[in-house]
């Protein structure tokens, strides 16, 4: 048995409104943050001069796409206070990046509405509008099994202090998930997290989301994912 919770009539102008109202809340979810989870160690000397050179793999030194990520490196570590020094710095900033398929498989319970659009005519012209209804619970609700896939970003980099020997002082990784096979698009979201309130916390994972129009809109699916 069907037990209609809600039935409401709208003139045809009141389906516009609907309308915009609908697309506004699709507009304000598109507006959702990139989140990551930030994972931090570190032992920074504190009064340390904040100067750096980067170190690369022969193969990263030839790939144009790390090339792209130094550039967004760069830039967020110039945000923090640190100056790139071709001649003695203090640190040497090594940075990977990796991208792991996922996939789960869900059982998700649906419960169908049904809407019924109805018109009559009277007195005063033409009317219209919709019914919703939904089933009673317990009755007329389905299990569907979904696979979900998506994909696994990582961003992860390591300051070594060449003043005391190349010691390692700082190492983070940052992790988002989307929908592309390429991290490209999540990789200005991951460089503005890897240096959240650096340096930060020793020893914690937490969350830090980057608001949309701060880096940038992600070309590639960054935060589309589950």
């Amino acid at each position: 048995m069907t037990i209609f919770l809600r039935s409401f009539r709208v003139r045809l102008r009141g389906v516009a409104g609907f309308g915009l109202l609908a697309m506004a809340v699709l507009l304000a979810g598109c507006a959702t943050p990139i989140a990551s989870d930030l994972t931090v160690f570190h032992e920074w000397p504190a009064q340390a001069p904040r100067t750096y050179r980067f170190a690369a793999t022969e193969t990263q030194l030839d790939s144009l796409e790390h090339a792209t990520y130094r550039q967004q490196m760069r830039a967020e570590l110039a945000r923090i206070g640190f100056t790139e020094a071709a001649q003695a710095p203090r640190f040497e900033l090594r940075f990977e990046t990796a991208v792991r398929p996922r996939h789960e498989r869900r059982l998700e319970y649906t419960q169908p509405y049904y809407v019924q659009p109805w018109f009559w005519w009277g007195t005063w012209g033409h009317h219209g509008g919709v019914s919703i209804a939904a089933p009673f619970p317990g009755y007329g609700g389905y299990a569907v099994e979904r696979d979900i896939a998506w994909y696994e970003y990582r961003l992860s980099a390591n300051f070594r202090d060449l003043a005391a020997g190349g010691r390692k002082v700082y190492e983070a990784t940052a992790v988002t998930s989307g929908g592309a096979p390429s991290i490209a698009g999540a990789m200005p979201y991951l460089a503005r997290s890897l240096f959240a309130d650096f340096p930060g916390l020793s020893g914690v994972t937490r969350r830090v989301e980057v608001p949309r129009e701060a880096v940038g809109s992600p070309a590639d699916g960054a935060g589309a994912a589950r």
